[in-house]
């Protein structure tokens, strides 16, 4: 087994994984991560400080002691005095506690000092811990998590959230694929042939993807079929190199790479294209794109349908879920940091995607309730509960885009399949490539790809 996980990495698939954390994250230039990390080394003679949560993850128990461990090394040639302290904000940055102690660093060395902060009630809540003294002074701005478990969305799901996506699905199914396979030969790498995909999807929009199968192939194999969906932002994904395994199938949805040739709008106007209607909402047709993706593979011979798992990051971790959730032919799911979950939650933040809506509405003078009422079938904690493959979710603590808060709103709506769920305190819309790693091993176990 650990043959077979060496040979598989070592030919590719990890590097296609790391690929995919660049190539699926969000893109936004004009969106910046608000919080700094702990200050790097660069020279003896300086402040060096961090904190760590006592908790790996910076998740607590309302019955446990909250407690930041903080490290300063004072390179500098005169002693520090001053204060460490620490200021609790609620999501809303509202101010719930703070406090601080004295300190005294003496010239040329270090001290350590456990900073306990007082639990609350079941959220997360963001940290700024300070360093303030002679010669310097810094924050380290974090996130910590109370009984996350207990995280429930205020609002409900619409009585008719299940008959809206089931009539959906059953339009696009009277829609002929019409699916058109096309060998790219200047593209083929590492033994690998590369295959345009086009298909007729919902509102007979012509959608496209990338298939890359291994070169040597034995007739009548079949393989399981990793399907990879796109960040937000338009550029999409493109044909993904190097398993002699799998086949990979890079899929864009409209308005993204290689199928943007109808919908074609910005950045910032892709996620309120016809917001104001339900009905054709963009995102309709990017749900139903990703199952005729599936219909597509279903269609091959040379392609194991009992062997789906598809994978995004950002938007496409959402699309991942939300078509896990709707289509029983995919078996496994690896999302993170997916984007859109609890929308109402989001209601008073600055941030994308609720500061677009907001601006799209007051232009066009819709009422922000009428938008909200339209997102409610497209919020991801409402697909969610549908969720029963055995899945991967990756949330990051200080993300901005997608916050912890709502992210927990959502999977704590998983109660249908088997998780298992990494969360980064330190990261904000990212994750580390170790979690591609583990990704790499799990599929194939899963998949019995020794």
């Amino acid at each position: 087994m650990l043959h077979a996980i060496k040979t598989l990495v070592g030919k590719g698939l990890l590097a296609c994984l790391l690929l995919l954390l660049c190539s699926t994250s969000f893109v936004c230039a004009s969106i910046i991560n608000p919080y700094s990390g702990s200050v790097a080394l660069r020279d003896a003679e300086e402040v060096v400080w961090e904190a760590k949560p006592s908790k790996k993850d910076a998740l607590y128990q309302s019955n446990e002691r909250i407690i930041y461990k903080v490290d300063v090394k004072n390179g500098l040639k005169e002693d520090q005095k001053g204060t460490l302290s620490y200021l609790i904000l609620s999501s809303g940055n509202k101010e719930i506690s703070r406090s601080s102690i004295s300190v005294n660093i003496g010239k040329k060395s270090s001290a350590k000092y456990n900073l306990s902060l007082p639990t609350q009630s079941a959220g997360f809540y963001k940290v700024n811990i300070m360093l303030n003294v002679t010669d310097y002074d810094d924050t380290i701005r974090r996130v910590i998590g109370i009984n996350p478990q207990q995280i429930r969305s205020e609002s409900s799901k619409p009585a008719d959230f299940d008959e809206f996506w089931n009539t959906a699905k059953n339009d696009l199914a009277k829609i002929a694929p019409n699916f058109k396979v096309t060998a790219q030969p200047d593209s083929d790498k590492k033994n690998t042939n590369v295959f345009l995909v086009e298909a007729k999807s919902y509102g007979n929009i012509t959608v496209r993807g990338w298939l890359t199968l291994p070169k040597d192939r034995k007739p009548k194999e079949k393989f399981p079929v990793w399907v990879i969906l796109p960040g937000y932002g338009g550029e999409g994904v493109k044909p993904i190199y190097g398993s002699p395994q799998m086949a990979v199938f890079s899929f864009n949805v409209r308005g993204h790479g290689n199928s943007r040739d109808v919908v074609h709008t910005t950045t910032e106007a892709y996620v309120t294209t016809d917001v104001e209607n339900r009905n054709k909402y963009v995102f309709k047709g990017a749900i139903l794109d990703c199952i005729r993706a599936i219909d597509f593979i279903s269609s091959r011979k040379d392609l194991d349908s009992s062997q789906i798992i598809v994978s995004g990051a950002s938007m496409g971790g959402y699309l991942s879920i939300a078509l896990a959730s709707l289509d029983k032919r995919v078996k496994l799911c690896s999302s993170n940091n997916p984007v859109f979950c609890d929308y109402r939650g989001l209601v008073g933040s600055k941030e994308w995607p609720m500061k677009s809506f907001v601006d799209y509405g007051r232009k066009r003078r819709i009422a922000l309730n009428t938008i909200l009422y339209n997102l409610d079938y497209y919020d991801l904690k409402n697909f969610s509960d549908q969720l029963k493959c055995p899945s991967l979710i990756g949330i990051s603590l200080l993300d901005n885009l997608a916050p912890p808060t709502n992210e927990y709103a959502m999977i704590n709506n998983i109660t249908k399949a088997k998780y298992k769920l990494f969360v980064f305190p330190e990261l904000a819309h990212e994750v580390p490539p170790s979690i591609y790693s583990y990704l790499s091993n799990w599929m194939m176990d899963e998949f019995g790809m020794f």
